[in-house]
């Protein structure tokens, strides 16, 4: 489970001694007050390599104390926001860890005191269950996995921008192209189904989605033809028998009672896959050019735009602090897709245009370039001026502003793919109710524990969508009090019309 603790982003970031452990009993007393929900998984998986932005910190099983610190520590002394996994074991089992926890990320702050509370966007709990055993629980890795990104400055920017070109070059689309293939495609009788029962009621049960189906109403057989649907349900009786079972109404009986036999139809729910024809028609395909993703670090914005083919949208991406590996894999979408095909429309943003912080109000943060472009030149130039112009600050940013300027200048378009920064908030919730038109929301760098909740309730919110690596998840808005949405590992409820978290799958 993560949450995020208390920011006070006026803090300075030279400290007395005596300032840091004041700072420190209110980390403490700020962690309580939050209360702790933790995540169980059977073991923390540490990466296979440390990279540029990546400290372990190790410590023993049941003390805070530090016995080794591997990776960029140089690094945290130029950190923006960071992000810190607590990997403790279920032991004994169930056994609360608060303190020890909580006074772990005071040692971290201790060991480094240049590193200040309010940087700390997010701090995630994870009970490892294969501990049971306190013989097993001693070998399993304790300590803390912190993961930061630099502090944003102009030099950075200029630094993103040469990385984000190399990775656009080495991934530049081969010059063969694939032959012409024979490759089938569902029929459109299934899209045109996929249509009709768009707006039906859906629920998500026992790892499959099941939506409503089957007309309602009573008809006579004796004077209404019916034309048969493999989807409906119906009782037949006489009138009299369905009075006496209660299942038709007295006026109903009084309209029907000269009918020798009734249909009584209903709904009734159906899996998605019985509901969708799985036919298939054999079609020429075109040939394509090719990304060679071997070289390229993330490959999660390709693989969603190419499964999606979203078309008649207008793009608005996030090209803030360290946003360059995911910015650079659109800009390779363009190259490979004959531009205005899906769209022409893009809106980037920056947060501010360094604006301090202190001055940014919400609504008007700017920082926000737009065009209607008709060469993949010219939204790599909208692209790289917008990043050079400024990369963020504090760690929520101005999405929904970015958002609705997008709606103004590009009236025509349908919808709205946001490509998002999964490690930043939005900080502009408060303007979400003027959104129009649906936001299909692009998460970046999410993975099964921690995509963020506030673009889950955009998407609910502008009867959108959310798309992952792996999934896309559809009909947010259909969520009702009540219901529960499962995410990874990750599940959400709707309270108050609107998801939040209700903790991590346990898997003990």
């Amino acid at each position: 489970m993560t949450f995020s603790l208390y920011k006070n982003t006026n803090l300075p970031y030279n400290q007395s001694p005596v300032q840091k452990y004041i700072l420190l009993f209110f980390l403490f007393i700020s962690v309580k007050s939050l209360g702790q929900k933790t995540v169980f998984i059977e073991k923390y998986t540490l990466p296979a390599e440390i990279k540029a932005g990546e400290v372990i910190i190790e410590m023993p099983f049941g003390y805070s104390n530090i016995i080794k610190v591997s990776g960029d520590t140089a690094g945290l002394k130029t950190a923006g926001d960071i992000f810190v996994d607590v990997a403790c074991t279920d032991y004994p089992i169930n056994a609360s860890l608060v303190s020890l926890n909580k006074t772990r990320v005071a040692s971290f702050l201790k060991r480094f005191p240049f590193v200040q509370e309010s940087q700390l966007a997010q701090v995630n709990f994870f009970q490892q269950t294969d501990g049971a055993l306190r013989e097993n629980a001693i070998k399993m890795f304790h300590g803390l996995v912190v993961k930061f990104r630099p502090r944003q400055t102009a030099e950075n920017a200029k630094r993103e921008v040469i990385k984000l070109e190399d990775i656009v070059k080495s991934g530049t689309p081969d010059p063969v192209t694939k032959p012409v293939t024979t490759v089938k495609k569902k029929d459109t009788a299934m899209t045109d189904l996929e249509r009709i029962y768009a707006n039906r009621p859906r629920k998500f049960q026992n790892g499959k989605w099941y939506i409503q189906v089957g007309r309602s109403g009573i008809s006579s057989f004796d004077f209404e033809s019916y034309k048969k649907n493999p989807l409906d349900s119906f009782i037949t009786r006489e009138p009299k028998e369905a009075l006496e079972e209660g299942l038709i109404s007295k006026s109903e009986f009084k309209e029907f009672k000269s009918s020798s036999s009734i249909r009584i139809f209903y709904p009734h729910w159906v899996s998605e896959e019985k509901v969708f024809p799985q036919k298939t028609n054999t079609v020429a395909e075109k040939p394509v050019t090719t990304v060679r993703i071997s070289r390229i670090p993330d490959t999660s914005i390709l693989t969603i735009l190419d499964r999606t083919k979203w078309e008649k949208a207008t793009i608005v991406g996030d090209v803030t602090g360290s946003m360059y590996k995911y910015t650079a894999q659109l800009l390779l979408w363009v190259k490979t897709n004959p531009i205005g095909n899906m769209a022409k429309n893009f809106v980037f943003f920056n947060d501010g245009d360094n604006m301090p912080d202190k001055d940014k109000k919400i609504g008007s943060t700017g920082g926000i370039y737009y065009k209607t472009c008709n060469t993949y030149a010219e939204v790599e130039h909208l692209m790289r001026g917008t990043m050079l112009k400024g990369g963020g600050g504090d760690f929520p940013e101005n999405n929904i502003e970015a958002l609705l300027k997008g709606e103004k200048v590009f009236p025509a378009s349908e919808f709205q793919v946001m490509i998002a920064d999964n490690w930043a908030a939005i900080k502009d919730k408060v303007l979400w109710n003027q959104l129009t038109k649906p936001v299909r929301v692009v998460v970046c760098g999410a993975n099964i524990y921690n995509v963020h909740i506030d673009y889950l309730n955009l998407a609910r919110k502008t009867n959108g969508s959310v798309h992952l690596m792996e999934s896309d998840v559809y009909n947010l808005n259909q969520f009702k009090e009540g219901d529960i949405l499962k995410v990874g590992k990750n599940t959400f409820v709707v309270r108050n019309g609107m998801f939040v978290e209700t903790g991590y799958e346990d898997i003990k």
